[in-house]
């Protein structure tokens, strides 16, 4: 019997420290997605090469959230069959320039990446102590709700050509900094930033920014205020 505790005690830190691991793969490349991509890509231009690397990062990010937020084995499937129809699409756009898959590749990885925030947030919500993996899947469910919202707006200039006004000509479609510019306007909405330089003009572009500054501005409140009632609860439990 003692035998078969300690295995179980083995086997609950081992996949404990598995799933540590992959979040901070995850927060890894959402990182580098948010903070090094842009200026990279902006830096660098539209050529095969930085383009190749648009496209293995946001797959790095799917695939990173596939296996370090879902753990039941239909939803793993069902996921994992949405992200390898994405990186399809994008291989496909990639070597042949079938630009019209960009609306299906967009709506496809913005649809994985909603399922993310969800099991994100209610791993981070649920009953439990407030430990540094669940902090780690907050900062994790922020930074996936930004490119979230980024995919989003980019839905809408897909089908909506003059749904945003920027200060410049806006790059095509298959330019990598088509995506990063909306990236970069996520965040600053989130952050309710509002440098201006982006202008939502059309009512959709309009609402769906709107709700992301009130997200940014509901999101850490609700999240500090659940850690601090887990913390209290926990100590509750320990000093009873």
């Amino acid at each position: 019997m003692m035998g078969k505790h300690k295995e179980s005690i083995f086997g609950d830190l081992t996949e404990s420290w598995s799933e540590e691991r992959k979040l901070k793969g995850l927060l890894i490349a959402l990182t580098f997605d948010a903070i090094i991509g842009y200026p990279l890509v902006s830096e660098l231009g539209s050529g095969v090469a930085i383009q190749l690397i648009n496209d293995l990062v946001l797959s790095a990010v799917l695939l990173l959230g596939l296996f370090a937020l879902t753990h039941h084995k239909i939803t793993r499937m069902v996921l994992g069959g949405i992200i390898l129809f994405v990186i399809c699409v994008r291989s496909t756009r990639f070597a042949f320039g079938a630009q019209w898959l960009q609306g299906w590749d967009i709506l496809l990885a913005l649809v994985a990446l909603v399922a993310f925030v969800g099991f994100a947030l209610r791993y981070v919500y649920k009953e439990g102590p407030a430990t540094s993996q669940r902090i780690q899947s907050a900062v994790a469910a922020y930074l996936l709700i930004t490119l979230a919202f980024s995919l989003g707006y980019m839905l809408i200039s897909f089908l909506i050509p003059d749904a945003f006004a920027f200060p410049d000509k806006a790059p095509n479609f298959d330019d990598p900094r088509f995506g990063y510019i909306f990236h970069y306007f996520s965040i600053s909405t989130i952050t309710t930033l509002g440098y201006g330089d982006i202008l939502p003009v059309h009512p959709f572009a309009r609402t769906l920014a709107t709700a992301e500054a009130l997200v940014g501005q509901l999101y850490p409140a609700i999240l500090l205020t659940r850690l601090v009632s887990l913390s209290v609860a926990d100590k509750q439990r320990t000093h009873k």
